[in-house]
C-alpha cells in the first residue's frame, strides 16, 4: 500500500503573513511622513521652539485663562461656514469682570486639520466694543475647518481652536 503524502501549508501562511505585516509597516511609515508634526500650527511657532518653551507657554495660557474669556462668533452665531459666499468671524474678548479696557494682539488662522494647503491668515480689520472683527473670507472646500487663534495681552498669551464646518447643502442667502 502506498502512503498518501499530505501537504503542509503552514510555512506558506507564515511567510505570507510576514510579508503582509512588513508591507503594512512600510505603508504606515509612508503615510506618516506625509503629515509631519513640524507643520502643526497650533502654537504659531516651530516645533523646536514649542518644545523648548512649553512650560512658559503653558504658564502664560493658565494666566490668560484666569484673567480673560474668549468667544467666537461665526456668521451671526452659527458654527457653520458658508461653502459659497462671504463668511464673517468676530472674536469677543473680555476680562473676568466683563470689561475690555486692554489692547490685544490677535492672530487668526483658518485651516483644515489634515492639511496646510488651504491655510488663510486673516488680518484684523476693526476693534469695537470688546469685539475683534476680521474681513469676510471664503472657504474653498466643503468639510471640517478650524480657527486657530493666538491672543496676546501684555505678558499673557492664550491659544484657542474653534471647530467649524461647511454644510453639504447649498446655502441660500437673502
Amino acid at each position: 500500500m502506498q502512503k498518501k503524502k499530505s501537504k503542509n501549508y503552514w510555512p506558506h501562511g507564515i511567510i505570507i503573513s510576514l510579508l503582509l505585516i512588513t508591507g503594512a509597516c512600510i505603508y504606515t511609515i509612508i503615510e506618516a511622513i506625509k503629515y509631519p508634526i513640524e507643520l502643526d500650527t497650533y502654537y504659531f511657532d516651530t516645533k523646536q521652539n514649542v518644545d523648548r518653551n512649553y512650560d512658559k507657554i503653558k504658564a502664560a495660557q493658565e494666566a490668560f485663562d484666569k484673567e480673560y474669556t474668549v468667544f467666537f462668533e461665526i456668521n451671526g452665531g452659527s458654527a457653520n461656514l458658508y461653502a459659497e459666499g462671504d463668511n464673517e468671524i468676530r472674536i469677543v474678548i473680555n476680562d473676568k469682570e466683563g470689561k475690555c479696557d486692554f489692547d490685544a494682539d490677535v492672530k487668526l488662522l483658518l485651516t483644515r486639520p489634515e492639511t496646510n494647503r488651504y491655510n488663510q491668515n486673516l488680518a484684523l480689520s476693526n476693534v469695537e466694543k470688546c469685539r475683534w472683527f476680521f474681513p469676510p473670507f471664503n472657504v474653498e472646500t466643503i468639510g471640517r475647518w478650524q480657527f486657530q487663534t493666538k491672543i496676546t495681552i501684555g505678558e499673557d498669551v492664550g491659544f484657542f481652536t474653534y471647530e467649524a464646518s461647511t454644510s453639504r447643502e447649498k446655502n441660500t442667502t437673502d
